[in-house]
């Protein structure tokens, strides 16, 4: 209950900061380098919206680990308190804090499940983690030794800071290089995924649905770090580096996805297939900068809302079933209407099935990468990229709905005994994230209008 209301209360930040951020108004702190603006309050909102149904879940299906309930109750809100403060960080110092933060969260949060093997997960992701962490430090660091300047806005702004930086590009890339690899581990991306499908099957459903969240802040983060380099020093060094990695993770995360049989680590490949399309579109940073912005920050908090009823309706199916195989799976959908009904549409905006939001959010993901490529002279490569984008969405097609006749159509291959749904507080969070990925596909302009770059 404690912790239901206080995700409620934290609705109410970000919520009563929309007219104001959408009116082009500014609200900052002085001295802590925090700040809402309107490139980042749709991304608060949608964060604590998030949290908050996922906290209505958790109502229904926690049943305990090994952290104490109060103890839970304060790494869940601290973990909020985090990716706030990420969102809203323009510091270098203090996003790398709020980033260790959250990830350290996480780790305690998927070492809660009393099993062995979320312990070895928590064990593994803690060893990338704390690698990557060094790179975001050595980031940092090289870009406050080499200006002075802790405050991203300042080292745009400032032409002194922006010429120390322009003449040493070596040094301005090897910071980029470093932000891209030490956050990319922390969100999962490609080459640095490898605590990820070891996490999701380990950790309890209910911190499944908390930390399907995070990529959104620490997405953000990345080009909130990145961007104002590409600013300061155009290098087609750093848009391959960005799109390089949104594309392997694109085509890596939908083929290894295909081939899982356990629906956990199938949700966790498609995750990062996810998360390489919402860096490929923040990254198509010239000449129209401000456009992949918006189309990155739509398209990333889209496929999160769907990404987290999916992932709360596989938590459900686990809750009734006890088993993540869907080979021994079947006819669900008798027993479990409702979970099947969130499930599909959820899975259906992933892949871009229209009206859900994900159609919209890969249609201008589609239509912006071809002019992107297009109007920088390679109409071969735009083509070519259109028609990978365009496959890999067929591919997530037949993953997720072939997961769906497995999981809820045809015979169980097995004797597994459900009796019914799961209860209301587990469905109804699943069902309103449904919703709403069927609202933002018919009037995209709700979130779109929330959204433009600083």
């Amino acid at each position: 209950i404690l912790l239901l209301i206080s995700a409620a209360l934290s609705l109410v930040p970000p919520l009563t900061m929309i007219p104001y951020c959408a009116a082009g108004e500014v609200l900052e702190t002085t001295g802590l380098g925090l700040r809402a603006d309107s490139s980042n309050i749709a991304a608060l909102a949608g964060t604590a919206i998030l949290f908050f149904l996922v906290s209505i879940y958790n109502m229904g299906a926690e049943k305990g680990g090994r952290l104490k309930p109060g103890v839970y109750n304060f790494f869940l809100l601290l973990f909020l308190c985090c990716m706030f403060g990420l969102l809203l960080s323009y510091d270098l110092f203090g996003l790398f804090l709020f980033v260790e933060m959250v990830i350290g969260v996480s780790i305690i949060l998927v070492a809660h499940n009393p099993i062995k093997a979320s312990t070895e997960a928590a064990f593994k992701y803690l060893i990338i983690t704390a690698i990557s962490a060094l790179f975001v430090l050595i980031g940092v660091l090289t870009i406050y030794i080499s200006t002075g300047e802790s405050n991203i806005l300042h080292l745009v702004s400032d032409l002194e800071k922006r010429i120390l930086l322009a003449e040493n590009p070596r040094l301005l890339l090897f910071a980029a290089a470093c932000f891209i690899i030490g956050l990319g581990a922390d969100v999962g991306l490609v080459p640095f995924h490898g605590w990820l499908p070891d996490c999701l099957p380990a950790s309890t459903i209910i911190v499944n649905g908390f930390t399907a969240i995070e990529p959104i802040p620490l997405i953000l983060a990345l080009y909130r770090l990145v961007a104002p380099l590409y600013r300061i020093y155009p290098s087609n060094v750093i848009l391959a580096l960005m799109l390089g990695t949104g594309l392997i993770s694109i085509i890596f995360g939908a083929l290894m996805a295909y081939s899982q049989k356990d629906f956990f680590r199938m949700f966790a490949y498609c995750s990062i297939d996810e998360y390489g399309h919402s860096l490929f579109a923040l990254s198509l940073l010239s000449p129209i900068e401000a456009q992949s912005f918006i189309i990155g920050q739509f398209y990333l908090i889209s496929s999160t809302l769907a990404k987290t009823g999916l992932i709360l309706s596989l938590g459900s199916i686990y809750f009734n079933a006890k088993s993540t195989n869907m080979d021994s799976l079947g006819g669900l959908i008798e027993k479990m209407d409702k979970t099947a009904l969130s499930y599909i549409i959820c899975a259906f905006s992933l892949t871009g099935i229209p009206p859900m939001s994900g159609f919209y959010a890969k249609l201008l993901l589609f239509s912006f990468s071809y002019k992107f490529f297009h109007e920088n002279g390679n109409s071969n490569l735009a083509i070519l990229i259109i028609v990978l984008l365009v496959c890999i969405s067929i591919i997530s097609f037949v993953f997720l709905t072939r997961s769906f006749q497995k999981i809820f159509l045809g015979k169980s291959q097995t004797n597994i005994d459900v009796k019914g749904d799961v209860p209301i507080l587990m469905w109804l969070p699943t069902i309103i994230l449904a919703a709403a990925t069927l609202v933002l596909g018919i009037r995209p302009d709700l979130l779109l209008r929330l959204i433009s770059p600083i």
